[in-house]
């Protein structure tokens, strides 16, 4: 029986192997659980659910949202937590200037991706949005920060900076969940392979 519980926790440790660089202060990827989560900080969102459809639930997916958090001694807000079989596979947060410093001071610069540019807005093809990013091996995760200037699909002008901190693996396997109010350029940026 030993072999048997020692031979199935083998099975899901590359799915949930710690990492000791992922995440943002007590928020480890493969390690915290919503239940370790202060509910006066977080509000569970409502149901995910696939993409293309209105009621077919991502049964596995929990998403938490903070909408102001201290992490560390930096103000984030939001900071949105994403669970899948209740174990923390991403995160996204908005990236401003002191968690900037810190990140990088922690991490160092991350790899740039080229500029892309976008025809979002359907009514003038001219308004366009650049999406600039650049990522940060993290173990099994990855680091990524997206760079939105211009105009989006409601033809509203949009600037903001967001961090996204993820486990591919589990990326790849959630992907068709419908995850894109958290951070809707992720996808165009990058793509888990």
């Amino acid at each position: 029986m030993k072999n048997l519980v020692l031979f199935l926790s083998l099975l899901t440790s590359p799915l949930y192997a710690q990492s000791e660089k992922a995440g943002l202060g007590p928020f480890r990827i493969g390690i915290t659980t919503p239940d370790s989560l202060r509910r006066v900080d977080f509000k569970e969102q409502e149901l995910v659910v696939v993409k293309g459809t209105l009621a077919l639930p991502c049964a596995n997916i929990r998403v938490f949202k903070a909408d102001t958090i201290e992490v560390q001694g930096i103000r984030i807000a939001p900071l949105f937590l994403v669970f899948h079989e209740n174990r923390l596979f991403r995160l996204t947060c908005d990236y401003g200037e002191p968690l900037q410093k810190a990140f990088v001071a922690q991490h160092g610069q991350g790899r740039a991706k080229p500029a892309s540019s976008l025809a979002l807005c359907d009514r003038d093809r001219a308004k366009r949005l650049v999406l600039e990013s650049e990522s940060w091996p993290l173990g099994d995760c990855v680091a990524v920060v997206i760079r939105a200037v211009g105009y989006n699909a409601r033809c509203q002008p949009e600037q903001r900076s967001r961090l996204t901190i993820a486990r591919p693996s589990v990326v790849a396997i959630t992907s068709e969940c419908d995850l894109d109010h958290i951070e809707p350029y992720l996808e165009k940026i990058w793509l888990p392979r």
